[in-house]
């Protein structure tokens, strides 16, 4: 951490944002700041927790590069989550090499934001869209249904995850890709997709010291999460890259409320309209 007050906006001089731990190389605190004990090893959840007694609304801090801010307080987390101010966050590694930096969850506050939100809005969110998809969700969650009690009837004991996470998945798989895998036909597309979404998952949510301290990515990778990355962007591009061309293969087509999400980017024009890269960061 001792490196984070330049990376975190920090210049010579310059106050912290907040109450919270003092930086290294230590600088004087603000007058109603008390300096907190060191931490020593092993230590440094009771240093926190006693800052956060003392800062009972707000405490701020950083992550090697990463400023982090800490609301214990329900006004104040209200505020930090309906304000523009903090509408940005720090992107992850792994997030910007999956190709999430262009998608509607990690892009920052701008134009290119607003086009994302006002094309989900308007496209896939819609109350009719919703609706329109009303009875395939119904069939799903027969079929979900259906298949824990099979789980039951077998062992006695149902792993109920797993069922949630294939009824949420193909939901989302036919309402942005027109798709409805079937379990036997469509086995072994509907296990790639499976698998491209878990790794995405676990990825995304690994611990990576890289996300705090940049630089350690040129020689210090321990989960080879960089390489796993790059593997993966590679599936997904080929993957979703095979929906789109197999929608404009069977275009045209007149948009309805049961049009998928690829027909609805692929028929946006004009300042809408997205180019390929980002339709595959938008869909993934």
């Amino acid at each position: 951490m001792g490196f984070s007050n330049r990376w975190a906006g920090l210049e010579k001089g310059q106050e912290p944002n907040g109450p919270g731990p003092n930086p290294w190389p230590k600088r004087t605190p603000h007058p109603w700041q008390p300096i907190p004990p060191e931490p020593r090893l092993g230590s440094s959840h009771s240093c926190f927790h006693g800052l956060s007694q003392a800062a009972t609304q707000l405490m701020a801090f950083s992550l090697g590069s990463t400023p982090v801010v800490v609301a214990s307080d329900p006004q104040t987390a209200r505020e930090i989550l309906t304000s523009e101010h903090f509408a940005n966050r720090p992107i992850k590694q792994s997030a910007k090499q999956l190709m999430f930096s262009r998608a509607i969850r990690f892009e920052p506050n701008g134009p290119y934001w607003r086009l994302l939100r006002r094309i989900a809005s308007a496209h896939l969110f819609a109350p009719k869209r919703i609706l329109a998809y009303e009875s395939g969700r119904q069939l799903k969650c027969a079929a979900m249904l259906s298949a824990i009690c099979k789980e039951q009837s077998l062992h006695g004991f149902v792993a109920l995850r797993k069922h949630l996470q294939v009824a949420s998945l193909n939901n989302i798989v036919e309402i942005v890709f027109g798709k409805w895998y079937h379990p036997v036909h469509d086995f072994h597309e509907a296990k790639e997709l499976h698998e491209i979404v878990r790794d995405g998952f676990e990825l995304l949510g690994a611990f990576n010291w890289c996300d705090y301290l940049p630089w350690l990515k040129y020689f210090y990778d321990p989960f080879r999460t960089d390489e796993r990355c790059l593997v993966l962007a590679l599936r997904v591009r080929k993957f979703v890259e095979r929906m789109i061309e197999e929608h404009r293969g069977r275009r045209p087509v007149n948009l309805s409320d049961k049009s998928d999400f690829v027909d609805v980017l692929l028929s946006l024009h004009g300042e809408e309209k997205l180019n390929e890269e980002d339709m595959v960061a938008v869909l993934w």
